[in-house]
């Protein structure tokens, strides 16, 4: 004898508990794959970010240690030094056109920080290139970037997502040495310091990339100084005490009031002098940079 199968089934509650707990574990698993793929997307974006700038970082570096003063007679190596933007002329890796007057092949290179959106500021590239003997004049905007038709032949965006001023922080992207110094042609150093951070206000936070860079063609005036001693109706001027801060040679000039003496020697001695005479002499050192400075003492003979 043969017992029929049993043919009992799921009641209704039963269906209703199985169908939500089958939707609140699908519905976990779609939230824990969707902050999966969120966070994926934000680690792409960040690698992305920090390798944008760290190229962006490691090129103005390059471009300032091969930093060009604009004339010969330019105090300093920068055009422009500010805390969110730098201009420099430096040397153009690309061949020169034919027939350029642009002997050195200088080209203008300027950054800039667009700080109009402070959870995601722009770091700023422009370039002028020229053909000409004498560089164009430097561009009156400081907006960045510089739109003005003539001003820079090319702008792009080299980083994005920096947060130096997020939260009103107001960290400079660049900063300069020494400590103390008042003119842009008294910089010998810079340092470029970004914040990177794609999505403010969650983990990992900011990453920070620095670069540091010694200005080695910093053309700085020299200093002027001598001492006149009277010996027996003769006066010695010694100029050991003049030098230039970068260690160049320097060539000396002399006068006696309005008259130039023969000599360019660092050391002179002058002839017998009248007793009860005053004189005035002035010294002018120059360096190859073609930079000069000036000093004048005046004696007396007893």
């Amino acid at each position: 004898m043969t017992r029929s199968l049993e043919e009992s089934g799921f009641t209704l509650v039963e269906l209703l508990v199985a169908m939500a707990i089958s939707v609140i574990v699908f519905g976990s698993t779609l939230t824990a794959l969707e902050a999966f793929q969120t966070q994926n997307r934000y680690d792409v974006l960040r690698n992305e970010a920090q390798d944008n700038a760290r190229t962006a970082v490691d090129r103005l570096a390059r471009e300032l240690r091969n930093v060009a003063a604009p004339t010969s007679g330019y105090f300093g190596a920068l055009e422009r030094a500010g805390p969110y933007a730098i201009t420099s002329q430096t040397i153009d890796p690309s061949a020169p056109p034919a027939q350029s007057k642009n002997t050195s092949n200088d080209m203008r290179v300027g950054y800039c920080l667009n700080d109009s959106t402070p959870s995601n500021e722009i770091l700023w590239r422009q370039v002028k290139r020229w053909t000409t003997a004498a560089a164009p004049a430097l561009p009156s905007s400081t907006s960045c970037p510089d739109l003005t038709a003539g001003d820079w032949d090319s702008s792009a965006r080299v980083a994005q997502y920096v947060t130096n001023e997020n939260g009103g922080q107001n960290r400079a992207g660049f900063e300069y040495g020494p400590a103390g110094a008042s003119e842009v042609s008294q910089i010998t150093t810079v340092k470029a310091n970004l914040f990177i951070d794609v999505n403010p206000g969650y983990r990992p936070g900011e990453t920070q990339l620095s670069s540091a860079v010694s200005l080695r063609n910093v053309n700085r005036q020299p200093i002027a100084a001598f001492t006149a001693t009277v010996v027996n109706e003769h006066v010695k001027l010694n100029a050991s005490e003049s030098r230039d801060p970068d260690g160049l040679t320097l060539t000396y000039k002399w006068w006696e009031g309005t008259t130039e003496l023969p000599t360019t020697s660092q050391q002179y001695e002058t002839g017998k002098l009248a007793s009860k005479s005053s004189h005035t002499y002035k010294l002018e050192v120059s360096n190859p940079g073609g930079l000069s400075n000036s000093t004048e003492r005046t004696v007396s003979i007893p």
